[in-house]
């Protein structure tokens, strides 16, 4: 099926030929798809929802998705700060907590709990190409299945509509250069937009080298006086996309994708302080991502049918090289390791929505989704093969309803819904221990009460599952920790539980346009409370073998402490560790009057957790404590000016809190953040009349050259925010 599915995307996408009038969809920037083709406007949502446009992408002149999203409330970016190593975060979690779409397509993040596989984000999309971001935060289950428990985010791509007003041919060439890492770049979209078809394009490449940083140079840390990041990166992209308007009633989609990326010479396991006390040491990676989907569209005149049947197939492989070694006084420790792996995804998805008058108004959607996902993993080391995650694959099943009714003349919106999956993993590597399958129930239900013209009144409850990930049951390895000291090890763990997660929000919304000075004003604020069950962590369980060969509780050493034997072992295995509880404020702000804009985004939030590891004893601590990795309040305004027609002026302030809400351990350990506000200007010059074409924009961020560390963290920690970085883009469309 899936080199089937190919075949049928490359076909699709370039020998189109139709001769009747489309029936053509063109997407609200301002809807939220709650489900298959559900929609609401974003204000009437229950629910957290941040949608970015195409205007909005383009200011912030990212080559990189994930700084786009820092300015977003509850949303913030983990991982190195060097160029396209960030990932998404929203409300603390990360990783396969968090679902993200291209286009309608899963693009699946692999970790095994404690760190995401590749080093490199998943998101290999050229910001120049989307049209719409759309981010919604708290459990999501419902939509798309397991890993939506932080929350969702929906990438949707531009097409040749989105370039040309007409009918025709044409193509757009663009650059950005950015003085931060040295980078270039550029982008070529060729588009042909006629009655039947529409047809893009996009080949672009970007190449970054060394990254500057604040540095911090009153500390008495080294690693905190660095100011620049070794780095070689890039990444090269291309994308076929194409809409076949069959015939009024049919309309099939199609897309290839394909990005390569390389970042070489990265401090190892991308930590600047080890970069420090060992310069012999590095690593590179490297990511191919290859996707290919096709969407078939069935919508004869009944209110009964509007039907989709997608078919997607999505490969992903990647190195690690492991290069060098560190001195351990006279000997030299060699860790040149290099490792493989390849994960390969294919599904089919059947979704109808129906529209029921009687006995009331309301759309019905229905989904039945199967997924197939393999996974292979090898490491090298002295010229010797070793199984790191081995071979392994997984089914997912999942049947879904969602119901959007109105009643009372539309003043309450109701969208319930259910949705089953079933889902097994498994591993040809690793028989001995078994197969792990279970099911989940999700249950979602979100009321809109419109209390006045201007007012809506929200609350929702929403259930989320993760199934545990092959890479966390089925991780085999055994490793120098702590660079170079004691051995310690990870073993499969076939009978970890699904993450379980229950959502509450409640919050109040205001919307008012047309009135004098107003355009157009709305508040969001959304109170919410989460807690997930079964919470899986990678645990550092110590201990030693007695002499009857069990495991026993150890503690570090050198010496017994309090009676308790020096541990002989560290392990490291992903185990469910007890409920991760969280809970916060969200409020966006957006107005609008003539050629003046403003938007504000605020968040806060607490996470406490119950079942926290304890290092030292090797056993779990059942009393409640601050979370890790909780971050810190943020606070963002942006403010542009249409001072022209060709000129627009923005300014953005993100500010974020000091984070010192940690547990006693991280705090007498110096970990904590102070409070840091980072500034950015931008200006856009769109040309007119002989230059209507031509377009160029000019941006400073971190304009005050500000050191800013994500918390929890220390001086001794990788900032995470670059330094002042200076931002050309030019364009022209033919």
């Amino acid at each position: 099926m899936k080199y089937s599915a190919l075949f049928l995307c490359i076909s699709a996408a370039i020998h189109t030929q139709a001769h009747s009038e489309p029936k053509k969809i063109t997407p609200d920037e301002s809807i939220e798809v709650l489900g298959h083709k559900i929609t609401a406007h974003n204000h009437d949502v229950a629910a957290s929802v941040s949608a970015l446009s195409a205007a909005d992408i383009q200011r912030s002149q990212a080559s990189d998705l994930t700084q786009i999203l820092k300015s977003l409330p509850g949303v913030d970016v983990s991982g190195s700060v060097a160029p396209l190593s960030g990932q998404p975060r929203i409300r603390g979690l990360h990783g396969e907590r968090i679902h993200v779409s291209v286009d309608n397509v899963k693009r699946k993040t692999d970790s095994d709990g404690s760190q995401t596989l590749t080093n490199i984000s998943s998101l290999g999309v050229d910001p120049s190409q989307l049209k719409q971001v759309q981010v919604l935060r708290g459990a999501d289950s419902l939509t798309v299945g397991s890993g939506a428990i932080g929350g969702s985010i929906r990438i949707v791509t531009k097409d040749a509509a989105d370039y040309l007003n007409a009918n025709g041919v044409g193509a757009q060439v663009s650059a950005t250069h950015q003085t931060v890492s040295d980078s270039v770049q550029s982008t070529l979209n060729v588009f042909q937009l006629t009655d039947t078809t529409d047809t893009i394009v996009t080949l672009s490449h970007v190449k970054y080298d060394d990254v500057d940083v604040v540095a911090e140079p009153n500390s008495d840390k080294e690693v905190a006086n660095i100011d620049k990041i070794l780095n070689r990166s890039e990444r090269n992209n291309v994308t076929v996309k194409n809409t076949w308007y069959l015939h009024p009633h049919h309309l099939i989609k199609s897309k290839l994708d394909y990005s390569e990326t390389e970042s070489l010479d990265q401090p190892y396991n991308q930590r600047l302080d080890l970069a420090v006390r060992y310069p012999t040491l590095m690593e590179d990676y490297k990511n191919d991502y290859l996707e290919g989907m096709m969407n078939y569209t069935y919508q004869p005149v009944s209110d009964l049918i509007d039907m989709d049947i997608q078919a997607f197939y999505a490969k992903k492989t990647y190195d690690k090289i492991t290069k060098g070694y560190i001195p351990r006084g006279d000997r030299k420790i060699n860790y040149d390791r290099q490792s493989y792996g390849e994960s390969k995804r294919h599904g089919i998805r059947l979704a109808n929505l129906s529209e029921f008058d009687d006995p009331f108004k309301h759309l019905l959607a229905f989904e039945l989704n199967y997924e197939h996902e393999s996974f292979d993993q090898h490491q090298f080391e002295k010229q010797e093969r070793s199984s790191y995650y081995g071979q392994s694959d997984a089914n997912n099943l999942s049947i879904s309803i969602i119901d959007q009714s109105t009643f009372f003349k539309d003043t309450l919106l109701v969208t319930a819904g259910i949705r089953y999956d079933q889902y097994d993993r498994r591993s040809d590597s690793f028989t001995g221990y078994g197969k792990n399958d279970d099911n989940a129930t999700s249950g979602e239900l979100g009321l809109t009460f419109k209390a006045t013209e201007y007012i809506n009144i929200y609350l929702k409850a929403a259930e989320a599952f993760r199934a545990p990930s092959l890479q966390e049951l089925y991780k085999s390895d055994l490793w120098r920790c702590h660079i170079g000291s004691k051995i310690c090890y990870s073993e499969p763990q076939p009978n970890l539980k699904a993450e379980k997660s229950k959502n509450y929000e409640g919050g109040i919304g205001f919307n008012i346009a047309n009135k004098p000075f107003i355009d157009e004003l709305s508040v969001k604020a959304i109170y919410f409370n989460n807690k997930i069950d079964n919470y899986i962590d990678n645990i550092p369980f110590m201990y030693y073998i007695d002499d009857a060969g069990n495991k026993q509780f150890g503690s570090p050493g050198p010496e017994p402490v309090n009676g308790i034997p020096v541990a002989t072992h560290r392990d490291y295995s992903a185990k469910n560790i007890g409920r991760l509880e969280s809970e916060g404020v969200e409020v966006e702000a957006h107005y609008q009057y003539q050629q003046f804009a403003m938007y504000l985004g605020y968040s806060k939030m607490n996470m406490d957790v119950i079942g926290v590891p304890n290092f030292f004893l090797g056993n779990i601590d059942y009393q409640k404590q601050p979370y890790s990795e909780a971050p810190a309040d943020k606070l963002t305004f942006t403010t542009n000016y249409q001072i022209t027609e060709t000129i627009n002026l923005g300014i953005q302030a993100r500010h974020h809190r000091g984070q010192m809400r940690l547990s006693e351990r991280y705090l007498e350990r110096g970990y904590g953040t102070q409070a840091a506000t980072i500034y950015n200007l931008n200006a856009h010059y769109q040309g007119s009349g002989p230059l209507d074409n031509f377009s160029a924009r000019l941006s400073v961020d971190n304009v005050t050259d500000k050191r800013y560390l994500r918390a929890p963290a220390s001086s001794e920690n990788d900032a995470s925010e670059l330094g002042r970085n200076v931002k050309l883009s030019l364009s022209y469309q033919f």
